[in-house]
């Protein structure tokens, strides 16, 4: 019989349940290899004397380490390191406020680099908080590794608390960090603000052909606030004339202008205003996108966009993963200049 090394050593966290500690602790010990299939574990009366813990406790977390498969029970013998979990895929959690073509490149790149071995479930909480936490709460335990966009959650008492539960070695934030988690777990993010207003300086001479500059804002595709800080600092550094948009359905590009989307409706809706008006892009009127796609290289010629380089976010998030090593990470934005500006 082997006990719970890795949680008989470790300084317990206040903020996570014990029966989840006790799962995370468990899980640990076999991706060590100190635990190994066939093992009989202590009996839920041994487990709650030996970890200081109720029998509730215990048996919430065996329940829990069943689900995933981890272990087994036999009638009258005990519970046992199951013989499937050697071959048991890894299971990730992967939550997003929508899904959008940005967060569709970073989980297909992400998806591709982690392989067949790991077993990816997808969830939306549609910018909710509300539904934010009760997705997490509904699949704690249920999963090795949380991959999740925190997009409009804010940092309050209750979201954090939430986010806490999960151990941090195994939550993977991406695109925005939280600093009241205090570094526990792995991030990969990128400082939109100041980058964007970076990479617009690096070409300002192209800029210049325009008089005033338009940032589009939308309600489909998230952006960081900050962006809207880094925009308007370029634009005052540099004595443009700028406007902040919401939206650009039934509006007509001006001469000019050049326009920054966020979202690919207004990308298309600024396209056609151009053809109708006569106007070229990349000289009447600039136009530029918020990231990258592929369609995006040969659409009207060519449309410079402002990225940040998502296949790489997802490259990255899986090889914390595939590695098992915390990391935090922040990601550059760069320009690429096509005939639209």
């Amino acid at each position: 019989m082997k006990t719970f090394v890795e949680f008989a050593q470790i300084k317990h966290d206040s903020k996570t349940p014990k029966y989840q500690q006790l799962v995370n602790s468990l899980l640990a010990d076999i991706e060590s290899g100190v635990l190994k299939v066939g093992e009989r574990l202590p009996s839920i009366n041994e487990a709650s004397e030996e970890c200081y813990l109720s029998r509730d406790t215990v048996e919430r977390a065996y329940a829990e380490l069943h689900r995933l498969g981890v272990i087994t029970s036999i009638f009258r013998k005990g519970y046992f390191i199951s013989g499937k979990s050697a071959q048991k895929k890894t299971k990730v959690f992967f939550l997003v406020g929508k899904i959008t073509e940005s967060n569709k490149a970073i989980f297909n790149a992400f998806v591709n680099a982690t392989g067949k071995e790991v077993i990816v479930d997808i969830f939306t909480y549609n910018y909710k908080s509300d539904n934010f936490r009760e997705i997490i709460n509904n699949h704690l335990g249920n999963y090795h590794y949380y991959v999740i966009m925190p997009h409009l959650i804010e940092e309050n008492e209750e979201n954090i608390k939430c986010l806490k539960k999960i151990s941090g070695e195994r939550l993977i934030l991406l695109d925005k960090s939280l600093q009241n988690l205090n570094g526990t777990n792995s991030s990969i993010v990128n400082n939109s603000g100041d980058e964007i207003c970076n990479v617009m300086q690096s070409q300002l001479e192209v800029f210049k052909k325009y008089h005033t500059l338009n940032l589009v804002l939308t309600e489909e595709e998230y952006f960081d606030a900050e962006l809207i800080t880094g925009f308007r600092n370029f634009c005052e550094n540099n004595g443009f004339d700028f406007q902040v948009l919401d939206g650009l359905e039934g509006e007509e590009v001006e001469e000019g202008n050049a326009y920054l989307t966020m979202d690919d409706t207004d990308l298309v809706y600024a396209i056609k205003s151009s053809t109708t008006q006569g106007f070229t892009l990349g000289k009447e009127v600039g136009l530029i996108s918020l990231n990258d796609s592929c369609y995006k290289e040969i659409l009207a010629g060519g449309i410079t966009v402002i990225s940040s380089p998502l296949e790489e976010v997802g490259k990255i998030a899986a090889s914390v993963v595939l590695e098992g090593k915390k990391m935090s990470t922040q990601m550059p934005m760069q320009i690429i200049l096509r005939n639209s500006l």
